[in-house]
């Protein structure tokens, strides 16, 4: 099959038309309309959220040291979508980073939503502000996606295209293909094509203004729900 036409099945989702920024901060003018502190905001346990001062955790776990809560997942609503049966069916997966360091650490938690324990965490660093997970839905992607018509004397392929390093920066999914705006084709197949999954992409669709944050990993550890071995990137757009 052509590696270009090859279609592959992603979890999409959306986001919340709100964002809400901790209650401690004074509501600044660059900030628009959308913008709320977090007491302001109905936020339900376990709800799939990206970033911001509020987790829900499991009993017992503590907010890591030196890492930003980055995004919860609440895996029933999103593993009806999974057509490819490596997501867990139910529970929590949650996330934590250093997107200056590209490391991070995921937890992932067989509870209920009514077990879990909210945990407020109020700064002002990356991650600061947070976004509700809308819409979860099922759809594809393929290579040719991220080709455009060429501008000016860029040199194009044989199909009369050039390889756009920006474009798939605007999606939030499960699977698919790699995102990276500093990685060339070659770059990006290497890993699309390899035995690391896209765990998630958190994109310019709401979420992010400029930028998205990503992690990747290995199948065989995503089997057997090991989530110690995940690559941490973020991409600036």
């Amino acid at each position: 099959m052509d590696k270009m036409k090859q279609n592959f099945e992603i979890i999409s989702f959306t986001a919340d038309k709100r964002q809400y920024y901790p209650a401690s901060m004074e509501h600044e003018s660059w900030m628009p309309k959308n913008y709320v502190k977090h007491t302001e905001i109905e936020i339900p346990l376990g709800h799939s959220r990206y970033g911001g001062p509020v987790v829900d955790l499991p009993n017992g776990i503590d907010y890591p040291k030196d890492l930003r809560f980055a995004a919860q997942l609440d895996l029933s609503k999103f593993s009806p979508f999974d057509k490819s049966g490596l997501l867990p069916k139910k529970g929590q997966l949650i996330f934590f980073a250093d997107i200056m360091n590209d490391t991070g650490k995921v937890i992932y938690a067989d509870v209920s939503n009514d077990n879990l324990v909210r945990v407020t965490k109020e700064h002002e660093d990356n991650f600061y502000s947070g976004v509700l997970v809308d819409k979860i839905f099922l759809d594809t992607e393929t290579l040719e996606e991220r080709f455009r018509e060429p501008e000016d004397e860029e040199e194009a392929n044989d199909e009369g295209k050039v390889w756009d390093y920006f474009l798939g920066s605007d999606k939030s999914k499960i699977f698919g293909i790699y995102t990276h705006c500093q990685y060339g084709q070659q770059e990006i197949e290497e890993i699309t094509f390899s035995d690391r999954i896209l765990l998630l992409q958190v994109g310019e669709n709401g979420f992010n203004d400029e930028g998205f944050f990503c992690l990747t990993i290995p199948k065989e550890d995503l089997k057997k729900l090991n989530f110690d071995n995940c690559e941490f990137a973020w991409g600036q757009s």
